[in-house]
């Protein structure tokens, strides 16, 4: 380099030298910090470090409490929906039961259309006029009629797993029978249904109606006829068969 433009350079950072001002020694003494200024800085650091850490620590617990809550409202409504879930066959089967008894109330009431049909025989001014075979066909055709009617009944009862009671026959079930009426015969047993006045049904393996029976009650027989058979008048000749009024009904 030039010895010229050394020197031209060197008086122009001479000349920026001279121009910039002279800091003065108060200036320099408020931009000093001293120890007691950065401790004091750092513990009011410190206190406010402090003081966050407890926010985020409330903050936290009252996320986890909220949580918490969640959870609990989870298994309280997972417990309500088992709950609803498994109360739905009962809810269901106390709707359907009173629909199913009016099905085996119409069904006796079809039964007891058709078997009158049945036993009808014509009267004497139908046979006179000459009527009886457009009578009979009519009839025929109410039957027919009613007994397919009949039928789908008992279909539908069937796919509802209603099924009669076998009651006739049988000793009598306070359980799932009445005594309506008594009968008498020596031939048979006391407490032997000998008739049933009205069907008793079972719907799924529960009681649905009671079965209204006429029950046997034997006769009493003389003294006189006792001794002469040979036989000592026994205490079932003079019981009478148990009976009941109580309803069950299909259990919860």
């Amino acid at each position: 380099m030039d010895s010229e433009i050394k020197q031209q350079l060197l008086e122009r950072f001479r000349a920026y030298l001279d121009e910039q001002p002279e800091a003065a020694p108060d200036e320099l003494a408020e931009n000093r910090t001293d120890l007691y200024s950065l401790f004091s800085e750092l513990v009011a650091l410190k206190n406010e470090v402090r003081l966050e850490s407890r926010q985020v620590k409330t903050v936290l617990d009252e996320f986890r409490a909220v949580f918490e809550t969640l959870q609990t409202s989870q298994g309280q409504l997972s417990n309500e929906l088992d709950r609803a879930r498994n109360a739905v066959p009962d809810q269901q089967r106390a709707a359907l039961k009173p629909v199913l008894l009016e099905l085996v109330e119409l069904r006796d009431r079809f039964e007891a259309g058709l078997r009158v049909l049945h036993n009808y025989h014509p009267t004497l001014w139908v046979r006179v006029l000459g009527r009886r075979r457009r009578e009979r066909n009519l009839l025929q055709a109410i039957a027919q009629g009613q007994d397919i009617s009949l039928r789908r009944l008992d279909q539908i009862l069937n796919a509802q797993q209603v099924i009669p009671l076998a009651a006739e026959g049988q000793p009598l079930d306070p359980h799932t029978m009445r005594a309506a009426e008594l009968d008498e015969r020596p031939d048979l047993a006391n407490g032997i249904v000998t008739e049933e006045l009205r069907k008793g049904y079972l719907w799924r393996g529960e009681l649905l109606r009671l079965a209204e029976v006429k029950v046997n009650r034997r006769p009493e027989l003389p003294a006189e006829n006792q001794k002469a058979e040979g036989r000592e008048p026994q205490p079932e000749d003079r019981r009478e068969p148990p009976t009941s009024n109580s309803e069950f009904q299909i259990r919860d």
